[in-house]
């Protein structure tokens, strides 16, 4: 399976990156690189038509479908349900954990569903995803199997770290500090705690 473009992208500007940094010699250097969005390949899924909640997001593909499926039900999940269902998308979400937005903060995640209620998007919690054909996903849900119709899916699993940047320039003589995804995926209040921090003590 070919890299998608997300991942891509954090490759050549990691390489652009370290060698400006290199150039110009900056006194402290603030690492706030994120995450890399997971690539979890699912059995099927090449006969599919998919893409990354982060490629939709940023703008890099769309979905044409009338339909989408998106896989997750995190932060980037249900933003990404919001997101097209204001393009008049329909949505199916499935969370393989018992809750959606476990990783938001209660008020973001109250609001956020609610928008989706609004929307009738179709939320289903507890649900795994097991393979997938042209036009269908198997699932498993509770000890059951379903069967759910699809047109596009959408992958937001969530994010491991980018840590080809920082442990590129830790090793050198250099005062890194590395803060947010870029240390491990966490939520957003952490990262701006970081931040603060950081900037509190440069």
């Amino acid at each position: 399976m070919d890299s998608p473009p997300a991942t891509k992208f954090h490759q050549k500007t990691s390489a652009c990156v370290v060698k400006m940094v290199g150039n110009t010699k900056p006194d402290v250097v603030i690492l706030a690189t994120g995450g890399i969005p997971l690539t979890t390949h699912f059995q099927g899924l090449e006969n599919t038509h998919w893409m990354l909640a982060v490629d939709l997001l940023d703008g890099g593909l769309r979905v044409e479908s009338a339909s989408a499926f998106v896989i997750g039900g995190g932060l980037v999940g249900l933003e990404t349900a919001d997101f097209l269902t204001s393009q008049g998308v329909k949505v199916t979400l499935v969370e393989m954990l018992g809750e959606v937005g476990g990783d938001m903060d209660p008020l973001a995640k109250a609001m956020i569903t609610k928008r989706l209620k609004g929307a009738d998007v179709k939320i289903f919690t507890d649900t795994k995803v097991l393979s997938m054909k042209k036009n269908t996903v198997i699932a498993q849900q509770k000890g059951n199997e379903i069967v759910y119709p699809i047109e596009t899916v959408v992958i937001a699993v969530g994010v491991r770290a980018n840590r080809e940047m920082p442990d590129r320039l830790l090793k050198r003589d250099l005062e890194v500090y590395v803060i947010g995804n870029a240390v491990e995926p966490r939520k957003a209040l952490d990262a701006i705690q970081d931040g603060f921090y950081v900037g509190n003590k440069v």
